[in-house]
């Protein structure tokens, strides 16, 4: 099974309203509920691509139970790590034309203590993953400590993993070359220290996310598709056009379509592809990383995927 690792889950709470007015008070007509956090977006997905994953979630309080319940409401194999601090709040405001305003509360950060605790349940599940994914952010430098030592410790075991991170627990994972490196602009731009807004200079930071990696790089341009990088094969894709609905979450699905790839032996250029359809395929639902395996096998067929291996000169 491949294990997702989230330090930074959240309850994501959404409410959907006619419209949205400055007044003292606004009547939902919906409210849902998602186990969020990049980890569990990428456990939800493998499991509609038919792939075993576990989500191992850094959780606390009461709103960790919630978050528990609503993992294993939906049919994902989930352990929690207990932690000192509360997990976070996420509330969602969303109108009928789909515009929407995000509140989050605070993040806890790691204690000694979480720290420890965290590492024994990672160490409890990793005799029985086939691949480690780290995915969100980092809260706290006790956290983004340990975003380095579960990827060596993945490593030490011969495990292919993913990192998918952002500030300091992407500066500090890379340390431990993962076997994928996953950033999007903004994200690549914090970690090289440099503009990355021309495709001259994203091509370069697919080089430097590349040699950070011990196998493949993937650089995410949001509408505009993302760069590959494996081995000395560089690869193009762009998105289909579809009827978006809400992209939250494409990042994500576009993680489970890669180590679904990976783990069933795809070449590496049609383990891009996959990820760019589950990515597609994201975009279609409101909540994040709810795809349907069909939507992703339609979707498959309408990627433009382009080799860019002779136009990178910057190996």
């Amino acid at each position: 099974m491949i294990l997702c690792i989230t330090l930074n889950p959240v309850l994501d709470t959404t409410f959907f309203v006619d419209e949205m007015r400055p007044v003292y008070r606004t009547e939902a007509h919906r409210v849902t509920y998602l186990a969020g956090g990049k980890g569990n977006n990428v456990a939800r997905a493998l499991l509609a691509l038919g792939e075993p994953a576990h989500a191992l979630v850094a959780l606390g309080g009461a709103t960790g139970r919630q978050v528990f319940d609503l993992l294993l409401s939906e049919g994902i194999a989930a352990s929690p790590a207990w932690m000192s601090g509360e997990t976070r709040l996420q509330v969602t405001v969303v109108d009928r034309q789909l515009e929407q305003r995000s509140f989050y509360a605070p993040t806890a950060a790691f204690t000694a203590d979480d720290r420890a605790e965290f590492c024994r349940c990672f160490e409890a599940l990793l005799p029985s993953a086939s691949a480690v994914c780290l995915c969100g952010s980092a809260p706290g430098p006790v956290a983004s400590e340990l975003v380095f030592e579960l990827l060596a410790l993945a490593r030490g075991r011969g495990l292919p993993t993913l990192l998918d991170s952002s500030g300091d627990g992407l500066r500090r994972g890379v340390a431990a070359a993962p076997a994928v490196v996953k950033a999007n602009l903004a994200e690549a731009t914090a970690l090289l220290g440099r503009d990355c807004a021309t495709p001259v200079a994203q091509a370069a930071a697919l080089e430097a996310l590349w040699a950070f990696s011990s196998g493949w790089a993937v650089l995410t341009l949001g509408e505009r598709g993302a760069l590959f990088a494996a081995g000395d094969q560089r690869w193009s894709a762009a998105p289909p056009q579809v009827e978006v609905v809400n992209p939250i979450g494409s990042g994500d699905a576009m993680t489970a379509g890669l180590m679904t790839g990976w783990t069933r032996g795809l070449p590496p250029e049609e383990c891009f592809r996959l990820g760019m359809a589950a990515a597609a395929a994201n975009t279609l639902t409101w909540d994040a990383c709810r795809i349907a395996e069909t939507d992703i096998q339609r979707l498959l067929r309408r990627i433009e995927m382009v080799d860019r291996s002779t136009l990178f000169p910057y190996r």
